[in-house]
């Protein structure tokens, strides 16, 4: 009898760990519109700027988590006295910040952008023109003839006990912190690119610790524009299917009169 019930015990265990592991340990969403749940859904495409699998906005309100895994002992800047962000080949006034959050705006509007554009009330601590390889996914719109780069201090993530879902599907609940951004003085700009950067402290054993450089995927980040549109719908697999039958039964039609 034990046996027996060790088998969905065991896969229950398996379901819940690999739920919490799905949510990323960095991601950028919206508060969710009509239709949507609490966050803002990753869809379609953009072509103002180019992108694909970004949450779409025209508010001032962003959410950007910051997940603990098991081993992971502090996220957002330097841990007491390891790694710091110079050593990832990030310039040095980097050093003292916390977890960042990288704003791409339309190249060629740096200056404007950097005198305008919050975040929480606050400008940016650094902007470049060109990113080089200073973000890891260099993903549409994060690339040099694109866009102008500004980098925002969100301070560090706090370690509260199952506060963040995986935004995409509102599964999960990893334990780490969600904060909301207000965005001000965007309204100048065409469109606005949101993602996220960390150093990562995990525990290793022996008592060592490693710091790593982490990001958001390119799915779980926001582009934010005038219109909050710019949007291009990309089909469900279904629709496209039924736009086959479709097709295919026009043939059989055709096909079928000709002879």
């Amino acid at each position: 009898m034990l046996s027996k019930l060790r088998i969905p015990i065991i896969l229950m265990a398996l379901s819940m760990t690999s739920t919490v592991h799905a949510v990323p340990t960095l991601q950028v969403g919206v508060p969710g519109g009509v239709g949507e749940g609490a966050y803002g859904d990753y869809q379609g495409s953009t072509f103002n700027p180019v992108e694909e699998d970004t949450a779409i906005t025209n508010g001032n309100s962003l959410f950007v988590a910051g997940v603990y895994k098991p081993n992971t002992r502090f996220l957002g800047g330097q841990f007491s006295g390891g790694d710091n962000w110079s050593d990832f080949g990030y310039d040095s006034s980097f050093d003292t910040r916390g977890a960042v959050l990288l704003a791409a705006v339309p190249d060629g509007t740096l200056s404007a952008a950097d005198a305008s554009l919050t975040i929480n009330g606050l400008g940016s601590f650094f902007r470049l023109p060109n990113l080089g390889s200073l973000f890891p996914n260099r993903h549409d719109p994060l690339k040099d003839d694109i866009s102008d780069f500004l980098f925002y201090d969100i301070g560090d993530f706090a370690k509260n006990s199952g506060a963040v879902p995986n935004f995409a599907d509102e599964t999960g609940a990893a334990d780490g912190e969600i904060k909301t951004l207000t965005i001000a003085g965007a309204s100048g700009l065409d469109w606005i690119h949101f993602d996220v950067l960390a150093l990562e402290t995990r525990q290793q054993g022996g008592g060592r610790f490693r710091t790593s450089l982490a990001n958001n995927p390119g799915s779980h980040d926001v582009t934010w524009n005038q219109g909050g549109g710019g949007l291009q719908q990309i089909p469900e697999p279904s629709v496209l299917a039924l736009f086959g039958v479709g097709f295919l039964g026009l043939g059989f039609c055709r096909r079928y009169r000709l002879h």
